[in-house]
This record gives C-alpha cells, sequence and structure tokens, in this order.
C-alpha cells in the first residue's frame, strides 16, 4: 500500500516539471502536450494573471513552499518555476 504524500519523493527536476506541467493544463484547460518546459505561460490560450497565480499557489501547497513575489513576476515558463520549486526544497540552491 503506498503512502499518500502531499510532495513527490524524490523531487527532481523531472518530476517537479511535470508537476507543475499538469497543474498548468489544469488550470488553463489545455492539452498537457501544449506546456513544456520553455513555453511561455502567458502565451497558452486562457492565460490570465489570476489564472497562473493559482497554479503557482497550488505548486507552493505542493511541495509545501513560498515564493517571494518579486520572484513569481519574474517565471516567464514552467522551466523557470521549477527552478523556484527546487531552490525552496532542502538540498536545493
Amino acid at each position: 500500500m503506498s503512502q499518500p504524500t502531499d510532495q513527490p519523493s524524490p523531487a527532481d527536476a523531472a518530476s517537479v516539471l511535470e508537476e507543475v506541467r499538469g497543474q498548468v493544463a489544469k488550470e488553463l484547460g489545455v492539452d498537457l502536450s501544449q506546456v513544456e518546459a520553455d513555453t511561455v505561460l502567458k502565451q497558452l490560450p486562457g492565460s490570465d494573471s489570476v489564472r497562473l497565480l493559482r497554479v503557482v499557489a497550488q505548486v507552493e501547497r505542493v511541495y509545501d513552499v513560498e515564493f517571494e513575489d518579486e520572484d513569481i513576476f519574474r517565471v516567464r515558463t514552467p522551466g523557470e518555476l521549477v527552478g523556484l520549486v527546487l531552490a525552496q526544497l532542502p538540498g536545493g540552491e
């Protein structure tokens, strides 16, 4: 029986990217194939600041991290959001 977890373990860039991509696709109602590490989030269909902040809030909950506002507003792609997550996790840079 697997244990429920709020945070994938181990949290590596690939697993965090999959989580971020999934959250973006779910929130914006787009196909997962439209969301890659270098996709500019604001260019996705249905994207607006409120929806993107919801994505960030959900990622913060999943990984039990909290980002500074200025860091959030600099994020343009899922890959950049992954970088923020990894920097906040134990062993992050």
